[in-house]
C-alpha cells in the first residue's frame, strides 16, 4: 500500500517539472500513460502475444460446451506450424547449399 502510495506522488515523468502549472493535471497524466500503454501494444511482440493470446482463448471456448475434439482440431494449427515452418525453412536450406 506504501509503495503504491509512493508511486502516486512521484512525477509521471523525469520532465513533468519542467512543464507548466497549468498542464500538470490529471488528464495529462491520463493521456501520457494513454500514449505510453498504445506505444507498448504496438510492439510487435505484444501482437504476436494478444494474437496467440486470443486464438487459444477462442479454441478453448468448445471445451466449455463438452466439445473436446473441436478443440483439439482447433489447436492442430498452433501446435503444428511451428515443425512445419522450421522443416520448410531446413529443405530450403539444404536445397541451396548442398
Amino acid at each position: 500500500m506504501r509503495r503504491a502510495l509512493q508511486q502516486l506522488r512521484r512525477p509521471p515523468h523525469p520532465w513533468w517539472h519542467h512543464l507548466p502549472v497549468e498542464r500538470r493535471r490529471r488528464r495529462e497524466h491520463a493521456r501520457l500513460l494513454a500514449r505510453r500503454w498504445s506505444a507498448w501494444l504496438a510492439q510487435r511482440r505484444q501482437l504476436i502475444v494478444l494474437a496467440v493470446g486470443f486464438y487459444l482463448i477462442l479454441c478453448t471456448l468448445p471445451l466449455l460446451f463438452g466439445l473436446s475434439a473441436l478443440a483439439a482440431v482447433a489447436l492442430l494449427p498452433l501446435i503444428l506450424v511451428p515443425p512445419v515452418g522450421f522443416l520448410v525453412y531446413w529443405l530450403v536450406w539444404k536445397e541451396f547449399h548442398h
